[in-house]
């Protein structure tokens, strides 16, 4: 199980991941579905975009890509604004635009409302790239003279000019109509695109109409070391006691254990990382696991939460901890004789019950078994140094180790620190000291209340800590509420109107996966800002969200927007 310690800041990077179950064959999809999902088979439209919009002597455009789909589209109906975020937008257009897998929330109200629906790629990503990129190393060419441009004030106005500017092909006798002075535009998204739909109604309300914004961390910050903390929440109480124990031993043997003991631990450590189900102890070699840094370490540990941003605990976690807490007799009867002996997994875990090297060697077994390899990646440069300027120059977001929290699963060797170096290293210049937060941070934070909006987030969503939801020290701790408000009035500023789904994380409900043989979703770098493992989320924020969009739409242009069709869509 060969891994790369990659220092990228999680946020939407898209993971499908079978940990607990067989890694499903394509084959089980006809030669047409697997066709359609391929995204180079539903071609984009262009257009021509200001490298500046805030210099009027400076001309320069550059090409921003963006797809449609008015299967739906009866004339006067809204305009449906899928925001595809800091990543490529094609492999999202199959599944978005044409519901390859299963319904998308953006087809769904297109359909319900006579809509037309469409996804726009973010600028510096995809091939939406205002200077030549190298592709190698996916830095645009002139570093920070090309990076300068993409920041929260330049990002969010491209949907806004794009939005004036909107002249599909095909559709050109309905040009004037689309324009978001006659017809509603509706923008969705999930995670950074679901910050910028929130941010886009405090902004330019006059532009978009109404927001969807899914598992949106409003709220920029430094210091993000809540991230791990949601997971930790989320465990079997003797995991979560035992990943603390480990990770509590870990950073103290670094700290302040002998030369042989921490070359040792970092030796166990390796051959774990290295090893696999059917080889746990391979040949290490012992000067290259003594080379390993501490943050190296660090990371190492946080392997088994691999997937959890997307699968949650039970799909991606609860498979390591049933090893580790079993002793690997995970198969085997807890207890025998109607109940009489003792369980294998105690109650308090192995650190309590006999003692932390116990503890450690199946921890360490746990990495071995689970082939965290065997999940499909391929990396994506361009959006990798593209988000990484993004969080380093304003949004932070240092999923650092916090030693002062007490059921930290983090080590505090990952340092606020160790990602600003990084930062750096990257980008020599044009960076500020710390993260700029307060850029995005002026359009509220976690006191975002915009009016014609819905939040929703995940229960156990690590990013709903910085959300309008979040129930974190220092938040202003507002309630979800679904009482649908008036159009054009925001909820009370103690509240928010939205759902928070019980036992989900993150972007939980922009599509319903129900076709899980599509080999697609059985890679890491094409599920794109949704988690697939419940369809119920999908439903209820459909369900809240059109309904809220029954009472906000007719409220259109002081209430001219009387071609309103959504009671009878085929009419």
């Amino acid at each position: 199980m060969v891994v790369s310690t990659v220092w990228i800041l999680i946020l939407f990077i898209g993971i499908s991941s079978a940990i607990r179950h067989p890694l499903q064959s394509p084959g089980k999809l006809t030669r047409r579905e697997v066709a359609s999902t391929n995204g180079s088979e539903y071609p984009a439209s262009e257009i021509e975009i200001p490298i500046d919009h805030y210099n009027s002597s400076d001309s320069r455009t550059y090409s921003n890509r963006y797809w449609v789909n008015s299967e739906y589209y009866h004339p006067g109906g809204p305009v449906f604004y899928f925001d595809s975020g800091e990543q490529n937008a094609q492999p999202l257009v199959p599944y978005f635009l044409y519901e390859v897998a299963g319904p998308s929330a953006v087809m769904n109200l297109a359909r319900r409302f006579n809509g037309l629906a469409l996804i726009f790629e973010h600028r510096f990503y995809g091939q939406s790239l205002p200077f030549p990129v190298n592709t190698t190393t996916g830095m645009a060419n002139g570093g920070y003279s090309a990076y300068q441009y993409l920041n929260t004030e330049q990002a969010l106005q491209d949907p806004v000019y794009f939005a004036n500017n909107f002249q599909p092909p095909g559709l050109e006798s309905y040009w004037s109509s689309l324009s978001p002075k006659n017809t509603p535009w509706v923008w969705l998204g999930g995670s950074y695109p679901g910050v910028r739909g929130a941010y886009i109604r405090v902004r330019n309300p006059e532009t978009f109409y109404a927001s969807w914004a899914s598992s949106a961390p409003t709220q920029a910050a430094v210091d993000m070391w809540t991230y791990y903390a949601q997971a930790e929440r989320s465990m079997t109480g003797n995991c979560s006691a035992d990943y603390t124990a480990v990770t509590r031993y870990v950073d103290a043997t670094l700290s302040n254990g002998t030369q042989q003991e921490i070359s040792d631990l970092k030796y166990d450590l390796y051959q774990a990382v290295l090893a696999g189900p059917d080889n746990e102890q391979p040949p290490v070699n012992r000067s290259e696991s003594d080379a390993l840094s501490n943050p190296d370490v660090g990371n190492y540990l946080l392997l088994p939460l691999s997937f959890y941003q997307y699968y949650g605990f039970e799909a991606s976690v609860q498979p390591f901890c049933d090893i580790m807490e079993t002793f690997n007799q995970s198969n085997v009867s807890t207890t025998d004789n109607g109940g009489t002996l003792e369980s294998i997994a105690s109650e308090s875990g192995i650190a309590s019950t006999h003692n932390i090297s116990l503890a450690w060697k199946s921890f360490l077994t746990g990495i071995a078994q689970i082939n965290y390899d065997s999940i499909p990646y391929s990396d994506d440069p361009i959006s990798d140094i593209s988000w990484t300027w993004q969080y380093c120059s304003e949004w932070g977001f240092y999923q650092r180790g916090n030693p002062e929290n007490p059921h930290t699963i983090e080590s505090q060797f990952i340092s606020i620190a160790l990602f600003q170096s990084q930062c750096d290293q990257t980008f020599p210049k044009g960076l500020p000291p710390s993260p700029n937060v307060a850029a995005p941070n002026k359009y509220g934070g976690w006191h975002i209340n915009p009016s014609n909006i819905m939040f929703a987030s995940g229960e156990y969503d690590p990013w709903r800590a910085y959300s309008p939801t979040s129930t974190e020290i220092g938040s202003p701790g507002r309630q979800a509420i679904s009482d649908i408000p008036d159009c054009g009035i925001a909820p009370p500023n103690d509240t928010v109107f939205g759902l928070v789904y019980r036992d989900m994380v993150h972007v939980s409900d922009m599509r319903a996966l129900l076709n899980k043989s599509d080999p697609n979703h059985q890679n890491f770098s094409t599920v794109g800002f949704s988690s697939p493992i419940d369809t119920e989320p999908f439903y209820a924020g459909v369900g809240l969200f059109g309904m809220a969009l029954e009472k906000w739409l007719p409220c259109f242009g002081n209430g001219s927007y009387d071609q309103m069709t959504f009671q009878f869509p085929d009419a």
